[in-house]
């Protein structure tokens, strides 16, 4: 009774870290199935590690370049490194070449929405040169899209950063594509998304990285389970888009953070298009021009060439009514990288079996 009675004396703090502690070795000894997409039937020994050694060593799968932040075994690279299968994590780096096929979307293809990483090792145009995974581009001190002047990043963030001459892309924070960049600790960026993200239709834009699309900081959309490893017409990621309009939650808007003199919003009627659209929904064009036609008689939607939509409470299965055939960077290009240059989801150069023909069906 008197331990009983000295343990329930512990102060109301103490009580609190012991509880809390008690609950982490559980959950390392145990592991967790939380009912989130990103940590299902996943131990937290995967990822992070009590101690930096065990037994007088540095253990080998905890990566050479520790240690992490946030008990980490290995960086972000480190974790998303491997090859894609049904019901694996995302991997956008491996070893070995990805199965890619014409446009990356073939069923025997193993690659996700976003490429992968593995192609700027063959060419710095091939895939975006982040930090850990490939090195600077000498030849780009600044992102393309800057006029070769230090510049903000992102107006829209919270504690939005400059991007000064020479820095190199990361993955999150001030200099990546995820998490907050208000900070520059990639852990930090993204700090809540693997353990508390919403998962399939997110609709709000939100200042968490875990309520955003992706972990994109206020971009929305809806993400396929799979990372579009198998995508199908009623199976995909499902961009946010607006038309003529530079709307902060679109994924467009996310790729000119950085890239943000690529392309204009909206073509003059006297002058045309100069650069080639984004933003601009095909649905609005003469109901006889060619662009009419992406996707067959039916407009199917087509996974190779992908269009956002002002609606993202689920994929799309067919186009062209109004709203939902809106053109995006993405709708070219994969974010991480691929085997073509520029980042291209198709052989630019080939023809006819380029993938422009997709929208421009009367060049086929």
């Amino acid at each position: 009774m008197t331990f009983l009675s000295n343990q329930m004396q512990i102060s109301s703090k103490t009580g609190k870290l012991f509880s809390v502690f008690s609950l982490t070795l559980w959950i390392f000894a145990f592991g967790v199935s939380v009912g989130y997409a990103a940590l299902d039937n996943q131990k937290c020994t995967e990822c992070h590690t009590m101690h930096r050694s065990q037994d007088n060593q540095v253990l080998s799968e905890w990566g050479a370049g520790g240690p992490y932040t946030a008990l980490m075994v290995t960086s972000c690279a480190g974790c998303h490194t491997g090859t894609n299968q049904p019901g694996s994590m995302p991997y956008v780096m491996s070893s070995v070449a990805p199965l890619y096929g014409v446009t990356g979307t073939e069923s025997n293809t193993n690659t996700l929405a976003g490429g992968s990483f593995y192609w700027v090792g063959d060419s710095a145009s091939r895939g975006h040169n982040v930090y850990g995974i490939a090195s600077a581009d000498p030849n780009l001190p600044l992102p393309p899209g800057f006029n070769g002047q230090d510049k903000a990043i992102d107006d829209s963030s919270p504690g939005g950063g400059i991007w000064l001459s020479g820095t190199q892309v990361t993955c999150a924070g001030i200099y990546g594509c995820h998490g907050t960049h208000a900070v520059e600790v990639e852990s930090t960026a993204i700090r809540g998304g693997h353990h508390h993200g919403l998962e399939n239709a997110i609709t709000t834009a939100s200042s968490e990285p875990g309520e955003s699309y992706r972990m994109l900081l206020g971009v929305v959309g809806y993400e396929d389970p799979e990372w579009e490893l198998t995508p199908t017409a009623t199976a995909h990621n499902q961009y946010k888009g607006v038309s003529l309009a530079r709307d902060k939650t679109t994924i467009s808007a996310l790729c000119t953070r950085c890239h943000g003199d690529f392309h204009s919003e909206a073509g003059s009627a006297t002058e045309g298009w100069t650069p080639h659209p984004v933003d601009y929904d095909m649905s609005d064009t003469a109901l006889d021009s060619e662009y009419r036609l992406y996707g067959g008689e039916t407009n199917l939607y087509q996974v190779a060439v992908p269009l956002a939509s002002t609606q993202v409470t689920a994929p799309k299965e067919f186009v062209l009514q109004g709203g939902d055939s809106i053109i995006t960077c993405v709708s070219c290009h994969r974010a991480h990288g691929s085997p073509f240059e520029k980042l291209l989801r198709w052989d630019y150069s080939g023809s006819p079996g380029s993938g422009c023909v997709y929208c421009h069906t009367s060049k086929s």
